[in-house]
């Protein structure tokens, strides 16, 4: 299908529609998951160092775009770089997957009960920047749980492989 340069490049300027307009659809889908979803965790746990994802993700899509639109005979739909090197579609796939994503809805709908109810009320009674000092404490000490969870996880995991390995 022949594609028109500029409407590529038109497409790109949101993240993943470029993409998508030349028919790699996984790659769209994955640029414009990444862009949203930055876009939310920075205004739903007020969290400004990902603002500086967004203008990356943003140039990347539109020279991305440009840059494959002038290959048009070549494109192959695939995963995103970063996809690629963390394995993100196995994961996905995986039977634990649909609980680790059960697990994020249920952390975000508290984050968002905590941010959108409970710090209100309490607004009334504690001063606004001890309460935001709470929060943000409490944000960054699950954020470093989280990773050093993973960590922890990570090396367990290794640790079982090499045991695997010696066994063979």
């Amino acid at each position: 299908m022949n594609h028109s340069r500029n409407k590529a490049i038109f497409f790109s300027f949101i993240p993943g529609a470029g993409h998508m307009y030349l028919g790699l659809m996984r790659q769209g889908i994955e640029l414009m998951f990444l862009f949203f979803l930055t876009l939310a965790v920075s205004n739903v746990f007020n969290i400004s160092i990902f603002y500086i994802l967004i203008p990356i993700m943003w140039f990347y899509s539109v020279f991305d775009v440009k840059e494959k639109a002038s290959q048009m005979n070549n494109l192959q739909d695939g995963d995103l770089p970063i996809f690629k090197s963390t394995n993100f579609s196995k994961s996905l796939q995986d039977e634990n997957a649909g609980k680790y994503i059960a697990y994020i809805f249920i952390i975000l709908g508290v984050f968002s009960l905590l941010d959108n109810i409970v710090i209100p009320l309490l607004n009334q009674y504690v001063d606004y920047q001890i309460l935001r000092i709470i929060k943000d404490s409490f944000i960054s000490l699950f954020l470093i749980v989280v990773g050093l969870f993973m960590i922890l996880k990570r090396k367990k995991v290794g640790k079982g492989d090499k045991t695997c390995s010696k066994d063979e």
